[in-house]
């Protein structure tokens, strides 16, 4: 996936371009503020299943600590 980096003026004055460009190209954009990294915009759903993997990962860490432990 190609990385798309721009900062925060840049953000600032193009936000509706940006936007219909996360919508139709889908690369999350990585936002810098004197040229270290503050924020990634990402699509909703994208961001959304993110959340979910993690949930996931958590879970099964979980379980695995848990069948690890001694009784």
């Amino acid at each position: 996936m190609a990385t798309r980096i721009i900062t925060v003026s840049e953000l600032k004055t193009k936000l509706g371009a940006m936007m219909a460009e996360l919508e139709e190209q889908g690369v999350p954009l990585y936002v810098t503020q004197y040229g270290k990294p503050k924020a990634v915009l990402a699509r909703y759903d994208e961001y959304e299943a993110l959340l979910k993997k993690l949930e996931d990962l958590e879970d099964l860490l979980a379980m695995m600590e848990s069948l690890a432990a001694p009784e």
